[in-house]
């Protein structure tokens, strides 16, 4: 069966969309991803295979997180997609996130059928702005093939017909990229975030002012975003912060987990979404899986679990001194590691992606 990905960044990060692909070639499907590449200085090939997987790499400059300004660039995008189905064979579209849907809806090669693979909830801005995407993300779901939820809450927001289209797909990580393994040993206590750097600047600035001057404390920030520059600024003013950018979240997730004693995960306390119940994100299940015990916004979801589990410690993450407060206590007791670790490591088999990714039979055969 010939599936084609539309996915509107490059693939160098997207993990889920490797994970998704990977697994229906090895189910003897051929899959091609049609990517937007915006990064006008990138390095990528514009075509090369993967594990099997064809991808195909449209080269239009823009800025990741500029919002409507990149409209233009996003229609390129949506005729280079178009030219691409209209030489090429395809059984069916398999659209990643809402862009991916209406990149491929806006193509009018509607006699193919689509899968909506919704990897996030769509339901941040205003009033006026998440009525609209409600009603984009119903008729997506509506005129899909079938639709994918990565959170449970996805199939509840919807009518009892538009549930029936969905199939729920969590995010877990897969273990054969990122699994327990001992940590490097280290007199220095790393605390360390690891994924996507937007919308947590204020967090970030807590943290490291938090462990400012603590020369047996160090921060390793890996991660590309919107959210970069200005870290790479504020990295110049603290001893113990390390800001590397973009890393190979297949090839150097387990490293960069054997590495860190803590994770750092501050999240927007007034961000309904985190409030919303199993909302989880990527970062939360890797460090379920490797053992790292968290630092987790308190009052969302996830926090709720750090604490009912005894995965961590929660925190309100504008505050430095409580994150500090924190810090030196494990610093000084790494005991209190080892228990969260050993907690969450006996959890560990409840986030399994080998097992959950089986629901792509379900849609693909």
């Amino acid at each position: 069966m010939n599936i084609i990905m539309l996915l509107t960044n490059a693939f160098d990060l997207d993990v889920r969309v490797y994970k998704e692909a990977v697994y229906l070639v090895k189910k003897g499907h051929h899959v091609t991803i049609l990517c937007w590449d915006r990064d006008a200085k990138t390095t990528l090939p514009q075509k090369e295979k993967r594990d099997g997987i064809q991808v195909i790499r449209f080269r239009i400059p823009s800025i990741l997180g500029t919002g409507y300004r990149q409209i233009g660039a996003y229609l390129k995008y949506v005729c280079a997609c178009r030219k691409y189905l209209s030489r090429h064979k395809a059984d069916y579209i398999h659209c990643h996130d809402l862009d991916g849907m209406m990149a491929y809806r806006l193509t009018g090669m509607r006699k193919i059928p689509y899968v909506f693979d919704m990897h996030e909830l769509y339901n941040r801005g205003n009033r006026m702005r998440r009525t609209v995407s409600r009603k984009i993300v119903e008729k997506g779901i509506k005129n899909s093939y079938c639709s994918i939820a990565v959170l449970p809450v996805q199939s509840l927001n919807v009518s009892e017909s538009l549930a029936e289209k969905i199939v729920l797909l969590k995010n877990y990580p897969d273990s054969s990229y990122i699994r327990y393994s001992e940590k490097i040993q280290s007199s220095v206590l790393r605390i360390g975030y690891h994924g996507a750097v937007r919308r947590q600047i204020p967090y970030f600035e807590a943290l490291f002012e938090a462990c400012k001057g603590l020369e047996d404390v160090r921060i390793d920030i890996n991660g590309g975003g919107i959210d970069l520059p200005a870290l790479k600024e504020m990295e110049k003013h603290y001893d113990n912060v390390y800001v590397h950018g973009k890393y190979d979240g297949i090839a150097e997730t387990n490293r960069l987990y054997q590495n860190t004693d803590l994770l750092f995960c501050g999240y927007n306390p007034d961000d309904q979404q985190y409030r919303q119940k199993d909302l989880e994100a990527v970062k939360f299940y890797e460090a379920i899986v490797t053992g790292t015990p968290m630092i987790m916004t308190e009052g969302i979801s996830m926090g709720d679990k750090v604490k009912k589990f005894g995965f961590g410690f929660v925190v309100n993450p504008n505050d430095s001194k409580a994150i500090r407060d924190i810090v030196l206590k494990v610093r000084d007791n790494r005991q209190l590691l080892k228990e969260c670790a050993d907690r969450m490591l006996d959890k560990a088999d409840d986030y399994k992606w080998e097992t959950a990714v089986q629901v792509l039979d379900q849609i693909y055969g």
